[in-house]
């Protein structure tokens, strides 16, 4: 495009509010009505909407289950469920609360989640479940979720169960959802290089970098 021609539109879209030009070095930049129209944007994203279309994928790529979870007000709670050719025999469906100290899924959840919010739901859970978590293994196992943005539990919340669960955050940065795998403890790989860690993992970036998410372990993804 011609300079003159560029510098046309730019003084256009100066007027609508669009961009705004520096007045010391002359360089063009957002101006404040594309922020207020991207603010709306990711007002409009959908985290339920756009986490539901993925996990058919998902499930199809590993041959596992998928589940989505948000917290509630009753910790970890699953809110859509694609099951694959083999369904795992287990009761956890859509409404499912999750336990927050022994699932993969809630080990997510109390690894971002202000500890404000996580202990009095894993007292509670132990009051009415019964039994108590090791303080010093529950933190080192929060530590390595956050290493990794990853977790697994190979058939020690449910026997002959293994679950892959990965974070998702929105556009501040803050955990809005988890997903996670579920599978047979004989046929599901839960190895950190598998494949189906791997389609895991880059599902839940996919969310959160279209849930508007600046991942800053890559930086070529760029906010919604």
């Amino acid at each position: 495009m011609a300079a003159s021609k560029a510098h046309r539109y730019l003084v256009s879209m100066c007027r609508t509010g669009m961009m705004e030009q520096d007045p010391e070095t002359g360089l063009y930049d957002f101006g404040r009505a594309a922020l207020a129209v991207g603010l709306a944007a990711l007002g409009r994203i959908d985290v339920v909407a756009v986490a539901t279309r993925a996990l058919r994928g998902l499930s199809d790529r590993t041959g596992a289950t998928a589940v989505l979870a948000v917290w509630g007000e009753h910790g970890p709670t699953v809110i859509r469920f694609e099951e694959n050719a083999q369904p795992v025999r287990m009761n956890v469906r859509v409404g499912s609360t999750l336990p927050t100290a022994l699932s993969a899924i809630g080990q997510v959840f109390a690894a971002y989640l202000p500890a404000s919010l996580i202990d009095p739901q894993i007292e509670l859970e132990e009051k009415h479940y019964g039994g108590s978590h090791d303080a010093g293994e529950f933190d080192h196992i929060l530590t390595r979720v956050r290493q990794r943005r990853l977790n697994r539990n190979v058939g020690t919340y449910i026997p002959g169960v293994s679950a892959l669960a990965a974070p998702v955050f929105d556009a501040q940065g803050r955990l809005v959802a988890a997903v996670g795998l579920l599978g047979h403890q004989a046929s599901l790989d839960t190895s950190w290089t598998g494949s189906v860690v791997q389609n895991l993992d880059r599902t839940a970036r996919d969310i959160s970098e279209q849930l508007g998410f600046a991942d800053p372990e890559n930086p070529g993804a760029q906010r919604n």
